[in-house]
C-alpha cells in the first residue's frame, strides 16, 4: 500500500511539472545559404502560448561572440528563463528570440568578398525567419542584441539598417578607438582578426583604417550620422567596469553620443568580459527592446522611503551626524561615513532608515553617518566633529567618504597630507578634466588605502572627468569599481544608496 501511495506522489509530481507551460527552446535547427554556400545552425525561442495561438510576435535577434556559436546564449545565458519570469512578473511582453551562428565574421561582410555574412543575414536569414515564424513585420518590431563582437556587429548592423531595426543592445561591445585600432598588436593577430574582414593585413598605423573599415565601425558611424536620424532609433550600451581596454574604448563612444546629442541609455556596471557581467545586464536589456516594440516610455517609478528619526543625534553648524540605535545604550565606539553633498534633512532620515534597516537585517554593521553640506571644507569638518563628538573611531581604516555632486577638490585636499579614508564614493564629482590626474595621484600616494568607488550619471554634465580617472586608474591598474547608470532625479540617484554603504563597510571591515 505504501508503495502505491509513493508511486501516485511520484506520478502526480510529474504531471504537474509536464503541464506547466515554459518557453520553447529549439537548438541545432539549420538554414541552406546560398549566399554563404553552407548550412547556417540558429536557435530560437519561441514564448509560452505560442503553439497554442496565432498571435505575431516581436523578434529579438541575439548575437554571441568570438568563440561562441548559435548556443552560446542557450548554455550560459539562461536567456528563456529571463524572459518567462518577466513576462510573468508583467514586467515586458512576450518575443520571439532568435539566435544565428556568426562564426568568426563580426557579423560583416569581408571585404575580399569570401564570407558575406551580413548580406546572408539581410537579404536571406531575416526574410527566412519572418516566412517560417509568426513575426511582426516591422520596423519597431526587430531588434538585435550581442556581446563582444556581436555588440560590434549588433551596432554596425542595425545604425546602417534602421529601415529593419528600431533599436539594438550592445554588451561589452568589442569596440577601438582609431588610436586603439591603428596600435593593436601583434600584427598577425590583427590580420586575423580585423585585417581579413575590413582590410588592411600586413599594414600599421593610419594605413589600417580602411574606408571599408570606417563604413562599418560603431565608432565612425555615429561620428557622422545626423543626430535627427537617430531620433527614434534605441541605443543602449552596457559594459562591466573591469574590461580591460574596452573600458576606454566604450566611454569615448559614450562620450560622443552625449557631446553629439544622440540620446541612449548607458550603464557601466561591476564585471568583466564575462557571463555574470551580461546575465546581470539581460532583464534591463530586455526592457529596453520591449520598450520600443510596444512604442512606449518607461514609466517613472517614485521611490518613496520610510524616515526613522529615532537615532540619536548629534549636530554642529551644517554637519548632522546619526548614530546607531544601539549608541542609546551602548558604550562602544564606532566606523564614521561622511556623507557630503545638498541632502535635505527629510532625505537624511530616509537614508539612515534604510541603512538601519541593513544593519537589522544583518547585511552590515552598524555606523555612525555624517552629512556635511556642499561648500563646507571637508578636512575642518572631519577635526570639528571627531574633537566633539564621542563613540567615534579616528582611525584611518574606519572612516569613509561618499561625495555626492561636489567639487572634488574637497576630496583631494583632505587627503594630500594624510590619507584619512579607508574607501571613497565619489558620485556625480564636479572638476575639471585635468585635476583627474591630481585626483588619481593623489590615490596613488598610498598603497593600501584608499580604494575608490566612482558613480556618475549617464547624461551629467560633468561625465568626461569621472570617466578620465576610470580609465587612468584601469592604466595604473589600480583597483577600484566603476559605475555610470541612468538617475533622473536625486531619489534615483540615491537608489544606489546600500551599495555604496556595502562597499565602505567592507572596506572599513576588511
Amino acid at each position: 500500500m505504501m508503495r502505491r501511495i509513493l508511486l501516485y506522489a511520484i506520478l502526480t509530481s510529474f504531471s504537474i511539472g509536464a503541464i506547466h507551460a515554459f518557453p520553447i527552446e529549439q537548438e541545432g535547427l539549420k538554414l541552406h545559404s546560398m549566399v554563404l554556400k553552407r548550412e547556417v545552425r540558429y536557435s530560437v525561442i519561441l514564448p509560452e502560448g505560442y503553439e497554442q495561438g496565432t498571435r505575431e510576435y516581436p523578434v529579438l535577434y541575439m548575437f554571441h561572440g568570438i568563440g561562441g556559436d548559435e548556443t552560446s546564449w542557450l548554455e550560459y545565458g539562461n536567456v528563456a528563463w529571463t524572459m518567462d519570469r518577466m513576462v510573468k512578473a508583467g514586467s515586458i511582453k512576450p518575443f520571439i528570440i532568435v539566435i544565428p551562428n556568426g562564426y568568426l565574421s563580426y557579423y560583416s561582410d569581408a571585404y575580399d568578398g569570401s564570407f558575406s555574412y551580413e548580406t546572408f543575414f539581410i537579404k536571406e536569414f531575416i526574410p527566412f525567419i519572418d516566412q517560417n515564424y509568426r513575426t511582426q513585420k516591422f520596423t519597431a518590431s526587430r531588434s538585435v542584441i550581442g556581446f563582444s563582437m556581436g555588440g560590434f556587429g549588433a551596432l554596425s548592423i542595425c545604425l546602417r539598417h534602421r529601415d529593419l531595426f528600431g533599436s539594438v543592445i550592445a554588451l561589452s561591445p568589442s569596440i577601438r578607438t582609431d588610436k586603439q585600432y591603428v596600435e593593436e598588436g601583434p600584427q598577425g593577430d590583427w590580420d586575423q582578426q580585423w585585417g581579413r574582414i575590413f582590410g588592411g593585413i600586413r599594414m600599421g598605423g593610419s594605413q589600417r583604417l580602411t574606408e571599408y573599415y570606417k563604413e562599418r565601425s560603431p565608432y565612425h558611424i555615429l561620428s557622422h550620422c545626423p543626430a535627427v536620424d537617430l531620433k527614434s532609433f534605441g541605443i543602449m550600451i552596457d559594459i562591466g567596469d573591469k574590461e580591460g581596454s574596452l573600458c576606454e574604448s566604450n566611454e569615448e563612444l559614450h562620450k560622443l553620443l552625449l557631446q553629439r546629442g544622440v540620446s541612449h541609455e548607458w550603464e557601466v556596471r561591476s564585471g568583466g568580459h564575462d557571463f555574470l557581467c551580461w546575465n546581470a545586464a539581460l532583464p534591463k536589456a530586455f526592457c529596453f527592446a520591449n520598450r520600443y516594440f510596444n512604442n512606449r516610455k518607461e514609466t517613472d517609478v517614485e521611490q518613496k522611503y520610510v524616515a526613522n528619526d529615532n537615532a540619536p543625534v548629534r549636530v554642529l553648524p551644517d554637519i548632522t551626524a546619526y548614530y546607531p540605535k544601539q549608541a542609546a545604550t551602548a558604550q562602544r565606539k564606532y566606523p564614521i561615513i561622511y556623507i557630503q553633498g545638498d541632502i535635505s534633512q527629510q532625505q537624511q532620515q530616509q537614508l539612515v532608515s534604510r541603512f538601519r534597516q541593513m544593519v537589522s537585517e544583518n547585511k552590515t554593521w552598524p555606523a555612525i553617518l555624517c552629512f556635511v553640506r556642499t561648500g563646507k571644507d571637508l578636512l575642518s569638518s572631519i577635526s570639528d566633529v571627531e574633537s566633539s563628538f564621542s563613540e567615534i573611531r579616528t582611525t584611518q581604516r574606519m572612516r569613509a567618504l561618499i561625495t555626492v555632486g561636489n567639487d572634488i577638490n574637497q576630496c583631494i585636499r583632505s587627503m594630500q597630507h594624510e590619507n584619512l579614508f579607508t574607501g571613497i564614493v565619489c558620485v556625480n564629482s564636479e572638476a575639471n578634466e585635468d585635476e583627474a590626474y591630481t585626483f588619481v595621484k593623489t590615490i596613488r600616494l598610498y598603497e593600501r588605502y584608499p580604494r575608490c568607488w566612482i558613480e556618475v550619471n549617464s547624461e551629467f554634465k560633468k561625465y568626461v572627468f569621472s570617466s578620465r580617472i576610470h580609465i587612468l586608474l584601469r592604466e595604473l591598474g589600480v583597483n577600484h569599481e566603476f559605475r555610470s547608470r541612468d538617475c533622473r532625479d536625486n531619489y534615483e540617484l540615491f537608489s544606489h544608496w546600500e551599495e555604496w554603504l556595502l562597499y565602505l563597510n567592507q572596506r572599513i571591515h576588511v
